[in-house]
């Protein structure tokens, strides 16, 4: 903490790092004078990724604790409610004649949008901003293959992660906060935020007997799962029942628990096993860093494609032939498909919030695969209802299940849920929980209740088309038309091809998978680039990519027009991000370059239906507004999906959901993201 004679006032801006220990950004502020801490929420930047429900609860108890800590040291947390994030800051700065802003990274490029337009304005106005490294082992744009380019399969970033040296960093929490005073200022109470409706809390209620948020209790979870169940981690998440994973990944999403510690305490577990040649509790540990490593793969998946929540990484799936339909979707949301592990899983996500990864897998496998639904109306829904929505986490699975990643899922692979239920539920004892209306059905047909005699169901109360539904669809029905997609797929690609798209190899490049070397993806440059001489290169701040704009000239009218028709609406703050699908080349910037080189694009609207009245009794769609910044969040285990050829699952492993958070903040299109530390 600074001493009381230094004059510093600094505004900490807490988001999705609501703790006090291990938090660069708050020990920073504390060290050079009086903090003000804020948290500032705006729905009106939240946008079509509005948290849901239990997600909202979840941020409402972790605010509630992180105040209760402040107080503590010395330093309230001011609560904000407002139509704009940047009009809040400067409210704090006016009220408290602050000199500098302090936050931490995030990497979803809503927040990387917004982040960037708030710091430019503070520094014009001459408020000092820096930001820190809060969130991750590794910063998106440290980590690149021999060619400095980025990595676009989990495996070569993860080898080469795991390569890098990581020294032990362990931000101890102030020991006391020095208050900044204030003038008048329009703060309110946790409860005036209005994370928690009145008709919400008797639901609500029955969350807080399955989980206590807070960074304190985040600590001792960590601790619980680290000394109780690491050993046996890798053996007990097969089994989809009971409470099997870390269940760390809502107190990671929030910023509640450090990555750091988490990573470094599994490793000292690791040394300790294989020193006592533990050969079983040595692969829970890497099982388990290797969930960690989905995760940090997720944020620099979505930070050097920020397109990704949106469009699929490889280009031939823009492709696909997806089938839009509203009633199939009801019936997935609403676990009525006639499949029962499929059906448990969907009920107990819509019950509680929360369904194991390997659920999470297999559901969004049936949507994609099966049904055909589009992974963007699954992954809307997944952020809407799981309690630990991630971002990046859910775009990372649900492009891994979609096959639109180099190392994700094969396409043509559908996974037969009758098996699936006889692997992972062999007793049918999560079916039955979740499914009441065939409790009584015996573990014989317990997975596949349309071939068990009339005398059976009768016996055990199944009316199958009345209190149980028929399969919605016939397996072999659904490989055929999988089959068929995959086919017009690349038809319409050839189609594409032929028709002519003049310069379209400048924009592709061979993947590092050898097994996709003829499917495109954008490449992206992380070394080569020398800072700009004004750029203060320092390990706290943080780059973002640039993107060059192609104009609209007549030798790029021919293969522009395909990629317009993807991009997203402009009144969407992600529209920056946009321009990053329309070349190649991309580098890092910092402000000062943006600022100079700020230019104004024009990208087309696109918009598609997502039907988003996601209440058990309804199926009504409704126009939705993309743009290519979109993300929404869960997550899926990394062996979830149990590939023949591949170690890798889907959505960001084992342990950390996919969440989204992205913020529909109105901001004026840029074709540059700087990076967001103070020069």
């Amino acid at each position: 903490m600074g001493s009381s004679s230094n004059k510093t006032k600094t505004i900490v801006w807490f988001r999705r790092d609501l703790r006090i220990e291990d938090n660069p950004a708050l020990a920073a502020a504390a060290r050079e004078g009086s903090v003000f801490p804020v948290f500032i929420w705006c729905p009106k930047e939240e946008g079509q990724f509005y948290p849901g429900r239990v997600s909202r609860w979840w941020l409402k108890q972790s605010l509630a604790h992180l105040n209760q800590s402040l107080k503590s040291l010395g330093a309230e947390l001011a609560f904000i409610k407002s139509q704009s994030t940047l009009d809040a800051l400067l409210d704090c700065i006016n009220a408290t004649q602050a000199t500098k802003v302090v936050f931490n990274h995030l990497y979803d490029p809503v927040s990387l949008v917004r982040d960037h337009n708030i710091k430019e304005k503070l520094v014009e106005l001459g408020i000092s901003v820096q930001s820190y490294n809060g969130d991750l082992l590794f910063e998106p744009w440290e980590v690149y293959d021999e060619s400095g380019n980025a990595f676009t399969t989990f495996e070569a970033y993860w080898e080469k992660c795991l390569q890098m040296p990581l020294e032990p960093v362990s931000i101890l929490p102030p020991w006391k906060l020095l208050p900044a005073a204030t003038g008048a200022m329009a703060k309110c109470s946790i409860n005036e935020l209005g994370l928690e409706d009145e008709s919400e809390k008797p639901s609500n209620a029955l969350l807080g007997r399955a989980w206590s948020p807070g960074w304190s209790n985040a600590d001792k979870a960590l601790t619980e799962f680290i000394e109780e169940h690491l050993l046996d981690y890798s053996n007990n998440r097969l089994s989809v029942g009971g409470n099997n994973t870390s269940l760390l990944s809502p107190y990671l999403h929030f910023g509640e628990l450090s990555v750091r510690k988490v990573f470094q305490y599994a490793r000292m577990k690791q040394i300790l096993w294989t020193n006592e040649g533990n050969s079983g509790g040595e692969q829970s540990v890497t099982s388990f860093i290797r969930a960690i490593g989905l995760r940090e793969y997720s944020r620099y998946l979505c930070f050097n494609f920020p397109f990704t929540h949106e469009r699929p990484l490889l280009n031939n799936l823009k492709y696909f032939p997806w089938q839009p339909n509203p009633a199939h979707f009801k019936a997935w949301r609403q676990g009525r498909t006639g499949y029962p592990l499929v059906d448990a899983g969907m009920r107990e996500l819509w019950a509680t919030g929360w369904v194991h990864n390997r659920i999470r897998v297999i559901v969004s496998c049936f949507a994609v695969k099966v049904l055909l639904i589009p992974w963007r109306w699954g992954m809307k829904y997944f952020w809407d209802t799981l309690l630990d929505a991630d971002l990046e986490c859910d775009i990372l699975g649900w492009q891994y299940i979609s096959g639109s990643v180099p190392d994700g899922h094969e396409l043509e692979r559908l996974d037969c849920p009758e098996v699936q239920g006889s692997k992972f539920d062999p007793e049918g004892e999560y079916v039955r929980h979740w499914l009441p209306e065939l409790a009584r059905l015996s573990t014989e047909w317990i997975h596949h209740p349309w071939d068990a005699p009339e005398s059976v169901l009768k016996a055990s109360g199944v009316e199958l088309g009345l209190n149980y539904p028929k399969p919605i669809i016939d397996i072999d029905v659904a490989r055929e038309h999988l089959t068929k997609a995959i086919m017009k797929m690349w038809e319409l690609e050839a189609a594409s091809r032929a028709a002519g798209s003049n310069g379209a190899a400048n924009e592709e490049v061979v993947d590092n998978s050898d097994r996709v070397e003829s499917m495109a993806i954008p490449k992206v440059v992380l070394k080569g680039r020398p800072p700009p001489s004004c750029y203060t290169n320092s390990s706290n701040d943080q780059r973002v990519p640039s993107f060059h704009i192609v104009k609209n000239n007549m030798a790029n009218r021919k293969r522009s027009k395909s990629i317009q028709e993807e991009m997203p609406s402009a009144a969407n703050s992600q529209n920056l991000l946009k321009a990053g699908i329309l070349r190649a080349d991309e580098d890092l910037c910092s402000t000062a370059e943006s600022s100079a080189a700020k230019k104004q694009t024009t990208i087309s609207r696109n918009s598609f239906y997502v039907p988003d009245s996601f209440s058990m009794s309804t199926g009504n769609t409704s126009q939705c507004e993309t743009s290519d910044l979109k993300r929404p969040g869960q997550e899926l285990e990394q062996e979830d999906m149990e590939q023949p050829n591949s170690s890798k699952d889907g959505f960001g492993n084992t342990d950390f959901l996919m969440h989204h958070t992205t913020a529909d903040a109105r901001v004026q299109t840029q074709h540059i993201f700087s990076e967001r530390g103070g020069c």
